[in-house]
């Protein structure tokens, strides 16, 4: 009888209220699998992108989802894709001939066009031909490289939304043969980096046009110039500062294009137990994919983006899963398909939403959530109820919370906010080092910060499933 309650007092002390399961460990080992070589930066259209797909599919199976297409599967849609197969940088500074290190010095953009070119480089400003001002004007580019700054600039307004695509065609029409994207103070995250990105816009792709972009201080070099000086004279001045620099580059890029491509969702859906509960839905989600490698020479891991999002979604679904007998609604886990590009993959679920729109109660977002020092809620304003429980809970077990929030969603939030349903996007702060480099690692993660963050939405979920 002694071991009896001996052994009921040691369950009651490992099961009080508020103690969760999530296990950092599991949590680290995806990451470490999302961001290992095998995955290769989980760019859709790839093998990597597909080896992602198939370990989270297994795990949620394992978890007790049934591989049926009524449970578990992917959900396919239409996308272009482009692979950087290869690609090289040198520059000619004098008689300095200088090697690039493809990630660090140098990025490809997503969607650049193949092309092995050695010429002139002209910087031309922001990269537009406008009737009240152009950078374009009084000087010649064509067969040569153009420098851009990666941003509209602030002192002209109602310009669409930036667009490489649009001003890279803008440098093509001009006879241009090659483009080089510079770092901008304007930017969402400034920073010297080259980062990799596949968000490139709409406009025209010219399979024939390499873009690259290089790292700050070696623009400066070439320019003779601080960049971020040079760019905040022509901000003051509201004119163009173009000139043909004394340098030239060789850029080589390979890449296979296919406009006809495709990316796939995870969609994981459980049914609640509550006769009249389990027609409402819990949405729980993160985007799978990244932005890719430069061929043989470098991978982006996409660690903290977004690989810790991802083993969120998989741990959470362990641990909910582990109880599923008791779920009252209905749980739906998604791992997008291509964030990256421009949210086509959540687009498309929201567009296709297998169950009523209006029975969608909550959607659980987590995009970013590995590196930083606290967290953020966002879409607060927009859902301020649902902000307000989730903060209660982060203040409650005294994790570190900030009460800054916005509205209108967040990333992959966006389209079910644009379509009423209601959601939080989970972030954290500072969170963005090491945004879209090489050096997007699990070695760079507040462990203890990630734990927390995956505690705070379990917390939340079983609020609203059991």
């Amino acid at each position: 009888m002694k071991n009896f309650l001996f052994v009921a007092l040691l369950c009651l002390v490992f099961h009080l209220p508020g103690q969760e399961e999530i296990s950092i460990d599991s949590l680290m080992k995806h990451v470490s699998f999302f961001s290992s070589p095998l995955c290769r930066g989980r760019l859709p259209g790839t093998q990597g992108y597909q080896a992602a797909i198939q370990y989270s599919q297994e795990k949620l199976f394992s978890y007790g989802i049934k591989p049926t297409y009524r449970d578990l599967w992917p959900q396919i849609f239409p996308i272009e894709t482009n692979t950087i197969d290869s690609a090289s940088v040198t520059l000619f500074l004098k008689k300095k001939k200088i090697p690039l290190k493809a990630g660090f010095d140098f990025s490809v953009r997503g969607y650049s066009g193949s092309g092995d070119i050695t010429a002139p480089l002209v910087f031309a400003g922001y990269g537009l031909d406008l009737p009240e001002y152009s950078d374009y004007q009084n000087i010649s580019v064509k067969g040569k490289i153009v420098m851009i700054f990666k941003s509209n600039p602030p002192f002209i307004k109602d310009l669409p939304t930036y667009s490489v695509r649009k001003i890279a065609d803008i440098a093509y029409k001009k006879g241009v043969i090659g483009v080089i994207f510079l770092p901008s103070i304007h930017s969402f995250n400034p920073s010297d980096m080259p980062i990799g990105s596949v968000a490139d816009g709409e406009g025209e792709m010219h399979k024939d046009l390499p873009q690259i972009q290089l790292h700050g201080k070696l623009a400066s070099l070439i320019l003779k110039k601080d960049l971020a000086k040079l760019q905040k004279q022509i901000d003051s001045l509201k004119k163009p500062k173009s000139f043909l620099t004394k340098a030239k580059a060789h850029i080589f890029v390979s890449t296979s294009y296919n406009p006809n491509g495709y990316s796939s969702n995870v969609v994981g859906m459980v049914n609640g137990n509550d006769p009249e509960l389990k027609k409402e839905y819990i949405v729980i989600s993160a985007h799978l994919d990244h932005v890719g490698f430069i061929g043989k020479e470098v991978y982006y891991p996409g660690a903290n983006d977004n690989a810790s999002g991802c083993a969120a979604v998989l741990e959470l679904a362990r641990n909910i899963l582990a109880h599923k007998d008791k779920l009252k609604r209905s749980v739906i886990f998604i791992l997008f398909g291509s964030e990256e590009k421009g949210m086509d993959g959540s687009n498309y679920f929201v567009n296709h939403i297998p169950v009523p729109a209006d029975k969608i109660k909550a959607v659980f977002n987590m995009d970013c959530i590995g590196h930083g020092d606290s967290i953020q809620i966002g879409n607060g304003k927009t859902s301020p109820e649902l902000w307000q429980q989730a903060y209660s809970i982060a203040k409650q077990h005294n994790f570190p919370v900030t009460s800054k929030t916005w509205k209108g969603g967040g990333a992959d939030l966006t389209p079910f906010v644009k379509n009423n349903i209601p959601g939080l996007y989970f972030v954290t702060t500072h969170s963005y080092t090491h945004l879209h480099l090489p050096t997007d690692t699990p070695e760079t993660f507040n462990k203890k910060l990630y734990q927390q963050m995956v505690e705070l939405v379990y917390l939340l979920a079983k609020e609203w499933l059991f």
